[in-house]
């Protein structure tokens, strides 16, 4: 009898638990619970610059048409955006973006919908989307590149080129005419 007594409280036991469990997974969360998690995580602001500096030196300066700021991530989110890189030399490449993204713990600036710069040199550059490394100080590009220095056009689907324009990698359809106009 002893047998079988302990043999109906650990079965007891075990369905309560069995209950419990069920219960934690399959219960239904109040809608005020739902709410407060889905409240939306960016603060908007209109009209607004920023300005990274490295070493006291500026490395870039950024201004929007609306700036959001994600307050989990610090990501900030850009429309119209309209930029300055400063280079080490102290010139300089103004740019334009439709769309940017600004990751604050690389300082990257990844940037979408047409992009087109031009530096103090008279370099130009346009593509698609692009990414500025700021570590490095280059600039990643792809869909429909054009770009300009002196009497130079390349044309091509990906490249990477450092902030002087200096030393470029381009792939997919690379085409350089030379000795042409500058603008067709």
């Amino acid at each position: 009898m002893k047998l079988g007594r302990n043999a109906i409280i650990y079965g007891l036991a075990i369905i309560l638990l069995i209950c419990g469990g069920l219960y934690y997974f399959l219960r239904e969360e109040s809608l005020e619970e739902v709410r407060q998690e889905s409240v939306v995580s960016r603060m908007a602001f209109s009209g607004t610059s920023m300005v990274e500096e490295q070493d006291g030196q500026k490395l870039w300066e950024l201004s929007a048409r609306v700036m959001e700021v994600d307050s989990k991530t610090h990501w900030v989110y850009m429309s119209d955006m309209v930029g300055i890189l400063h280079r080490k030399d102290g010139t300089k490449i103004d740019f334009t973006a439709k769309n940017a993204v600004v990751d604050p713990k690389t300082r990257n600036i990844e940037m979408t919908g047409r992009i087109d710069m031009k530096a103090s040199d008279g370099a130009t550059f346009s593509a698609d989307k692009g990414q500025y490394v700021a570590k490095d100080r280059k600039i990643f590009a792809s869909g429909s590149i054009r770009a300009t220095k002196d009497d130079a056009v390349l044309t091509a689907n990906e490249m990477e080129t450092d902030d002087r324009f200096e030393y470029i990698v381009v792939k997919g359809n690379a085409r350089i005419v030379k000795g042409g106009p500058a603008e067709q």
